[in-house]
């Protein structure tokens, strides 16, 4: 990892969405944010806190965005960040974590990951969820457990738990 004193996360803010859209199109995201851009808008609006941006050497470099649930379930698609976030929920999913290609390599991913861990943790959640289709590893290492794992449009996808209530709260 290099030096993270140079990077700052920070919430995202309105004019950080076309790098967004940047570094999805980059990744090839096949994601609902990806397929619907102004899904992006609507996750800003509806969770600004559950929506990060990391920026390294004066550019963003990565991002994050998530919601909360009141149950687990599989994300559905063709429905908007508007119709499925619960702010009382108490499940967070991350919806997305992505670093532009230029910047892999350097531990970012993990930033964004712990950032979004720590936003889960103040927002009161009680568990962390995501789908992956590559390397659950990162998580694996960082006490995720898989709970599921199902193929989705040809591809396996790991759906990956954290449960909060076993992790310290103190920095």
């Amino acid at each position: 990892m290099s030096d993270n004193n140079k990077v700052l996360v920070r919430n995202a803010r309105e004019q950080d969405l076309p790098a967004v859209r940047e570094i999805e199109a980059e990744a090839g995201a096949a994601s609902q944010a990806a397929a619907a851009p102004e899904s992006l808008q609507q996750r800003l609006t509806v969770f600004p806190n559950g929506f990060i941006i990391l920026v390294a050497d004066n550019e963003i470099a990565g991002y994050g965005h998530s919601e909360k649930w009141l149950e687990e379930h599989d994300p559905q698609p063709g429905l908007t960040p508007m119709a499925t976030h619960q702010p009382d929920g108490r499940i967070f999913f991350i919806t997305a974590l992505a670093v532009k290609k230029k910047f892999q390599g350097r531990g970012y991913r993990l930033v964004l990951l712990e950032k979004l861990v720590e936003t889960a943790h103040l927002e009161g959640c009680r568990k962390v969820v995501l789908d992956t289709a590559q390397d659950p590893d990162l998580y694996l290492q960082r006490g995720f457990k898989t709970v599921q794992n199902r193929t989705e449009r040809g591809g396996s996808l790991d759906r990956l738990s954290l449960d909060l209530a076993y992790i310290s709260r103190t920095p």
